[in-house]
């Protein structure tokens, strides 16, 4: 018979069952390893301080720390600072290091125009971030417990949630872990009773004002009483169910985001808008939530409704719109492509002229982009380059007929009234008409780096050459023009992309 590693440590075994259960877990999802800190917050209610206590004695056994943090909400007057006395008291008995902070959440609900609920949670949350990473501990414990996970599901439903919703919360989210995630809150109260824990009760958990608290308190008591289910378990397991679903439509969406990805910068997320609409919306509005998600580092904030509509803008043919999303981001569509981006990039640059006088080199600090300008005489490039040759229209070193250069030459973005004369092509056209015939889209056109001859273009950086300035057998002078650090997509590369 195989005995377990906690009946080896002295503890009376029905004292060791929860401790059991949680160090099963910890093996399973190899977390809580040797050498590793654990930062616990600790309200001082009955789940956290059975949570501390757990890691406390786990952590002797499998040799990890633990450390522990309190918010005080200040909310409850005296009661609130003798909840913070009792924390202090338990991490000094039991020796376990403790960091306090004192928020005042009420007026951050004000501010914020969120819940005092939802308030709460952000700061606890902020704070817990930065102790972990000034403590370089690698997880931080909270004491969610299965009827949490019932509560937070059951909400959830209530608010019209999809399938993430109803899976609830996870046991291991980055750095934050559940141990008592599957743990019901008879267990506690066990553990509590045999190891002698005492533990503060906070009087606004009978106040039925917050939506949990009457979940908890009147509805599932009485869907229990009129119907005779188990409202924890029944939902519980309808979460282990659907997350099967959820896994498998999360692969799918990550599969097809890859395939439907036409570039990505931490400004700007371009896709292939005719592959985003031809997709199920059950993964394109997933799509739409991972670039979602590159962009801001978080998938919330983006909610159902603003996913249905950039999905219904992509399946709208040869419409070019924009809708904002939260968080100063914009989901808009040019041509055949779908861009979520942040506004600030889809603005136009700051407009610049440089005059050209070759032979020149010139650094664009603000694109960090060299520009080489070079005069020779037919003979000359010939004795030093042999014969001429063409180089393609997307090649970023290019030759001109420097003669044909009437008013000087400028490097520069486009400007209203420019024209183009596109090599090999009938005649002149407007810039913009060029533009449009291409497909490029509007917030790229600003960004496209030309070489003009006064309002004629000579080159269009990286997409195509003029005919007018093209070399011919009677071209005398020959402009050299090389361009080092673009990235051949219409654009510079930013300082702040570096």
């Amino acid at each position: 018979m195989k005995i377990s590693p906690l009946a080896l440590t002295g503890v009376y075994r029905v004292k060791s069952m929860l401790l059991e259960k949680v160090n099963s877990w910890a093996a399973e999802k190899d977390v809580l390893k040797a050498g590793t800190l654990v930062l616990v917050g600790v309200s001082g209610g009955a789940d956290s301080v059975c949570l501390l206590h757990v890691l406390y004695s786990l952590g002797k056994l499998n040799g990890f720390s633990v450390a522990a943090v309190h918010v005080n909400h200040m909310l409850r007057a005296e009661e609130s600072m003798q909840d913070e006395k009792y924390v202090k008291d338990i991490c000094e008995q039991w020796g376990i290091p403790l960091k306090i902070y004192r928020k005042d959440v009420k007026s951050y609900s004000k501010e914020k125009r969120c819940s005092v609920e939802e308030a709460g949670r952000i700061l606890r949350y902020a704070l817990f971030h930065d102790l972990k990473n000034e403590l370089n501990a690698q997880y931080i414990a909270v004491a969610h417990h299965k009827e949490d996970q019932a509560e937070t599901i059951f909400l959830n439903i209530l608010r019209g949630s999809g399938l993430n919703g109803i899976c609830g919360m996870e046991d291991i989210q980055g750095c934050i872990i559940r141990p008592l995630l599957n743990v019901e809150k008879s267990e506690i109260y066990e553990y509590l009773s045999r190891n002698n824990l005492k533990y503060r009760t906070d009087s606004s958990n009978l106040s039925n004002i917050y939506a949990r608290n009457a979940i908890r308190n009147r509805i599932f008591p009485e869907i229990a009483r009129q119907t005779g289910f188990n409202v924890t378990h029944s939902l519980v397991r309808l979460s282990d169910i659907v997350k099967a679903d959820r896994d498998f439509l999360e692969r799918l969406a990550e599969e097809n985001y890859e395939s439907i990805l036409i570039s990505k910068s931490e400004h700007s997320i371009e896709l292939d808008r005719d592959k985003l609409a031809g997709l199920d919306f059950a993964v394109s509005g997933r799509i739409v939530r991972i670039a979602w998600e590159n962009l801001t580092g978080s998938r919330k904030g983006l909610e159902s409704k603003h996913v249905k509509a950039a999905l219904g803008l992509a399946a709208e043919k040869g419409k070019n719109k924009a809708i904002d999303f939260p968080c100063g981001i914009i989901f808009k569509t040019e041509y055949d492509r779908a861009y979520v981006m942040k506004k600030e990039e889809s603005e136009a640059p700051v407009p610049f002229s440089m005059e050209v006088r070759a032979p020149a080199d010139i650094l664009l600090k603000e694109i960090n982009i060299l520009a080489r300008f070079r005069v020779y005489t037919a003979d000359e490039f010939g004795k030093n380059f042999g014969r001429f040759e063409k180089p393609g229209e997307k090649s970023l070193i290019q030759l001109f007929d420097y003669d044909a250069v009437a008013e000087g030459i400028n490097i520069r973005y486009r400007l209203p009234g420019d024209v183009f004369a596109p090599y090999g092509g009938p005649g002149k056209k407007k810039l913009k008409d060029f533009f449009i015939d291409q497909k490029i889209p509007r917030h790229k056109r600003d960004e496209i780096l030309l070489l003009a001859d006064g309002r004629e273009i000579i080159w269009i950086v990286g997409l195509r050459t003029s005919e007018k300035y093209r070399v011919t057998k009677f071209t005398k002078n020959i402009l050299y023009a090389e361009i080092t650090g673009y990235d051949g997509d219409g654009k510079g590369r930013r300082k702040n992309e570096d």
